[in-house]
């Protein structure tokens, strides 16, 4: 090639160059807010601060990706760094649950194909490991008992962190979120659904008294709060939407995003027959369609009118002091001990909590579950369309109604009411 031909080429390179920059389009709005968001959270986490984290979570699409919550997640759990020895359990002696582990854990990864060997192999490895964290903490916290959905929400940690990451998210969420579930019956979570009724009442009272017509108790949600939603949402996306939000908050959080979903649906909830069975089985199925953001922000708006306290006061209605809503904030059962709740380096010590569990619940007031607040014809016409539901269709019955029968508080109740 001649030197006038190169420079001819070079001219034409240079030309074309020119014109696709001039012709490059703009970045979208969207793709702005996108790196905004992106570099606020960096540096959220890097300095570790929570409350950046905490009010990005509220808004748009939380963390936005698998690859920041790989960073996120664990710095809002304090797992982060290394976890310090306690050796309050033994990892060589079972747990008394972990049978019904090794059944739940069978029934998970559903969604994964196994039409081959390979296949069939990286699923059995997912159970595998899935049942690897569970038991991993209930040996190191033997006082916790099992819950069928717990499995849901380790799954969840599962596949975003990794199994050693997990493992470690796993035991922080199990103690400072989802305690008052892991305990030996379900009146701590069933006294948690109760202020949704005090809530509603305060926020929403046509929808409450429309609820109370047809005698629907708040246990529809039972799954939802138990299990962040992963038992109820097919789409992971917003499962981890919901998960960035809710491990930001105090664990009553759930209860106010139940809240806001039973809302959102009120022009629907209020055309619905005024009928028991009709209204729990409108009420019991998650929204596939809700707009999550819109929920989200409702909830957060709750939580800032009726903090978990200021509610608990007005429904006249006090969680155990032992509870993990009441304990979350105070200092040494606290995942966050400075007042600029920063996550430090330091590793989070679970030591209080387990004093906490290893000692009889302490009540505030000298009232029963939440359970006798409620008619007793209102508890009797519940039972009696769970059991007609179970006879029809076993599915259709719902996680919820499944734990609630199931709870031995539940059946005492009936019992001692002459109900059963």
């Amino acid at each position: 090639m001649t030197r006038t031909r190169q420079l001819q080429q070079q001219k034409k390179t240079a030309a074309a160059l020119s014109g696709s920059l001039r012709h490059r389009r703009p970045k979208t709005k969207d793709t702005l807010e996108k790196e905004k968001r992106t570099r606020l959270l960096d540096e959220a986490i890097v300095t570790g601060n929570v409350d950046t984290l905490r009010r990005i979570s509220v808004t748009g699409a939380g963390f936005i990706n698998d690859g920041i919550r790989r960073r996120a997640w664990p710095l809002l759990l304090r797992t982060h760094v290394p976890r310090r020895e306690q050796h309050v359990g033994s990892q060589d002696i079972p747990h008394k649950d972990e049978g019904q582990v090794a059944l739940d854990v069978i029934r998970s990864f559903t969604h994964l194909a196994t039409d081959s060997k390979s296949r069939q192999s990286v699923k059995k490895q997912r159970q595998e490991e899935l049942q690897q964290i569970i038991i991993d903490v209930l040996r190191r916290h033997p006082k916790l008992a099992y819950y069928q959905g717990f499995h849901d929400v380790c799954t969840c940690l599962l596949v975003v962190l990794g199994k050693e990451a997990a493992t470690l998210a796993a035991e922080s969420l199990a103690l400072f979120f989802f305690r008052d579930c892991m305990l030996d019956n379900l009146e701590p979570v069933l006294n948690q659904l109760s202020l949704m009724t005090a809530l509603l009442k305060l926020e929403d009272p046509e929808v409450q008294a429309f609820l109370d017509k047809s005698e629907t108790l708040p246990f529809f949600p039972l799954s939802w709060v138990i299990t962040w939603c992963a038992h109820d949402l097919n789409d992971f996306g917003k499962v981890a939407r919901l998960f960035d939000f809710l491990l930001c908050f105090n664990p009553l959080m759930s209860i106010y995003l139940t809240t806001a979903v039973v809302m959102a649906r009120r022009e629907e909830l209020l055309e619905v027959e005024c009928d028991n069975a009709m209204v729990h089985t409108f009420l019991t199925k998650f929204p596939k369609n809700i707009d999550l953001e819109l929920v989200i922000s409702h909830a957060h708006q709750l939580y800032i009118t009726y903090p978990p306290e200021t509610l608990q006061n007005r429904a006249e209605s006090w969680l155990d002091e032992s509870s993990c809503v009441n304990t979350f904030s105070k200092p040494g059962t606290c995942l966050y001990d400075d007042d600029n709740e920063k996550a430090t380096s330091t590793p989070v010590d679970f030591g209080p909590i387990d004093v906490v569990l290893s000692n009889p619940r302490v009540k505030r007031t000298k009232g029963q579950s939440a359970l006798v607040k409620y008619p007793p014809n209102a508890l009797q016409l519940y039972r009696r369309n769970m059991m007609t539901m179970v006879a029809f269709s076993a599915a259709s019955m719902g996680t919820a109604a499944l734990l609630l029968m199931n709870s031995g508080m539940f059946r005492e109740w009936l019992s001692n009411s002459g109900l059963r």
